[in-house]
């Protein structure tokens, strides 16, 4: 099965004549797993990311992930696309 992980972090930062400035970074990738993958692996990939987005942006105000496993059911069976 095809997973899909998204990390991404942000918040506000000074910039000299602008009012309010806010920094965004933004990591995607993509995995093609057994159905055998346990959560905690998962967990590790996602942690993965996220040491990677904060080692390019130090203390945002939020750090947040996103997974995604797309399936679709076709002649009774759940099938996962990717």
């Amino acid at each position: 099965m095809k997973i899909e992980i998204e990390v991404k972090a942000f918040g506000g930062i000074e910039v000299q004549g602008i009012e309010d400035a806010f920094k965004g970074v933004e990591l995607m990738g993509v995995h093609k797993l057994s159905k055998d993958t346990t959560l905690g692996e998962i967990e590790t990939l996602l942690s993965t990311l996220f040491e990677e987005v904060e080692s390019g942006y130090n203390n945002p105000e939020q750090c947040v992930g996103k997974i995604t496993i797309r399936a679709k059911k076709e002649n009774g069976e759940i099938v996962y696309l990717g």
